[in-house]
């Protein structure tokens, strides 16, 4: 096959990413045997027939566009959702709950077993399956929300269309975010619908750097029912009455904040932050075993986008300590938190350890961190600004480490950091991971230098998604 080509195929398998796999029979010729080519095909089930055009060709594989899926899946279900298909915002609602946990944990297998080289034999005693979502739906504490002009003039407000960068799909319902927060954006998306009507560039254009809004972001404490509502604007113009008449019919929304992106050509983006309404917060809550920990998430700050979930994987963190440490053990341990982010598993893990150190890059991270430690009375905690690799540099010759955490960016843990960590010869390494393959990678690496992998499992954050997230030990 060439690229252009279209042949039909049947989707025999998920890829890590959520993309379907089928294979295509090559031809021998010039003394290479004939052989099964894998080809990547977006927006497809398993069980699919599908007509596909090759739009990639490599020697070892291919990526595919479906011109039209001739027989569906047995496997399909019908998506709960209108907008599914369009809407970029799920990607797997065509599968009952179930598969979906089941695909994922044999990707998470599958993952280990070809990247990490770990084998099924080894990971039997290894990888304890998934953990999925007591709701599969309306879990998500997080939205953003953005709009577009169609090329008939009107204002679209909602998710991105999927596959599509300026696009938007015009909402009329989310499962994946409560209610209260779809009604918010609905009213706040009616408000701009108007502004538009009257002339008023609304859609920000990032080829013009033209239009008053970016995004509006609807934030929410699973636990506590508080809510913060965020509008990005460019500098333009902004009537701060109006648009807190739309917002006060919410009695829920206890923060309405302005984010005001500054872009000039030849120098740094900047943003600058004001509260509109109310607190410069909302409260959120994790509980976990005994503890309750109140968190004041501030407008930029990260929080991991489904509470339940982040209460099951640090809750995960925290059983394997007192699982392979003894009481008496943990009480004189120092732990480091790496890529600690506003410092949340660190403080879960300080209730059972002598003391816990917190590195992380973003500034305004540490300074939420610092806050929420002080508003927790967590008194055995303290934190680092600057990059990994430096900090980790300075610690080694003042804070020896037993245990250390990582929870890294998508990319993994870089490949000094893990050098670093090696000589600082933890008892055990945490990793918390949102990428299976990079999890993988590393894990491999720790093991090839005395750190085996004791345990793993899988956590659904993402129902409807292909997303996975890990929780791994490896201990020396």
């Amino acid at each position: 096959m060439k690229k252009g080509d279209i042949t039909s195929v049947t989707i025999e398998k998920f890829a890590l990413g959520g993309q379907g796999l089928a294979f295509v029979e090559s031809l021998a010729h010039d003394g290479v045997d004939a052989r099964r080519i894998p080809v990547f095909v977006d927006d497809v089930c398993v069980g699919d027939e599908a007509e596909v055009r090759l739009v990639k060709k490599k020697s070892s594989f291919g990526e595919g566009r479906v011109q039209q899926i001739t027989k569906l899946s047995d496997e399909r279900v019908t998506a709960r959702c209108q907008h599914f298909g369009i809407c970029g915002g799920c990607s797997w609602q065509f599968l009952p709950y179930e598969k979906q946990l089941a695909w994922k944990e044999q990707l998470v297998r599958e993952t280990l077993r070809h990247v990490g080289g770990f084998s099924d034999e080894m990971l039997g005693g290894i990888f304890t399956g998934i953990t999925g979502c007591d709701d599969p739906w309306f879990y998500r504490n997080k939205m953003e929300w953005s709009f577009s002009v169609g090329l008939d003039g009107a204002l679209s407000g909602g998710f991105h269309v999927r596959h599509m960068h300026y696009d938007t799909v015009n909402v009329q319902e989310c499962f994946l975010q409560s209610e209260p927060s779809v009604k918010i954006f609905k009213a706040v998306r009616a408000y701009f619908f108007e502004l538009h009507k009257k002339g008023v560039a609304v859609s920000y254009n990032s080829k013009t750097h033209r239009g008053l809004v970016h995004s509006v972001y609807v934030r929410e404490g699973k636990r506590t029912g508080e809510m913060m509502v965020i509008v990005q604007t460019t500098p333009e113009e902004f009537d701060t009455e109006a648009f807190l008449k739309v917002v006060s019919e919410f009695p829920e929304i206890v923060s309405v904040v302005r984010v005001i992106v500054h872009e000039q050509k030849g120098t740094p983006k900047r943003w600058e932050v004001s509260v509109l309404r109310g607190k410069e917060f909302y409260l959120e809550e994790l509980w976990i075993d005994e503890l309750r920990l109140k968190f004041q998430v501030k407008p930029q700050a990260f929080f991991q986008p489904n509470t339940m979930m982040a209460e099951k994987i640090y809750g995960q963190g925290l059983a394997l300590l007192r699982e392979h440490f003894s009481a008496e053990e943990l009480a004189g341990m120092r732990v480091y938190d790496l890529y600690c982010g506003t410092g949340t598993i660190g403080m879960v893990l300080s209730h059972a350890v002598r003391s816990v150190v917190g590195v992380e890059l973003n500034a305004s991270a540490i300074e939420s961190a610092k806050e929420n430690a002080t508003l927790n009375e967590v008194k055995n905690i303290e934190f680092f600004v600057g990059d990994v690799k430096k900090i980790l540099d300075e610690l080694a010759t003042t804070h020896a480490a037993d245990v250390i955490v990582v929870d890294p960016p998508r990319s993994g843990v870089e490949e000094k950091v893990v050098e670093q960590i090696i000589q600082a010869a933890p008892r055990a390494i945490i990793y918390v991971s949102c990428n299976p393959a990079t999890f993988a990678r590393d894990a491999k690496l720790f093991a090839s230098h005395g750190y085996a992998l004791t345990f793993v499992r899988a956590f659904d954050q993402f129902p409807q998604t292909a997303h996975i997230e890990t929780v791994a030990l490896l201990k020396k």
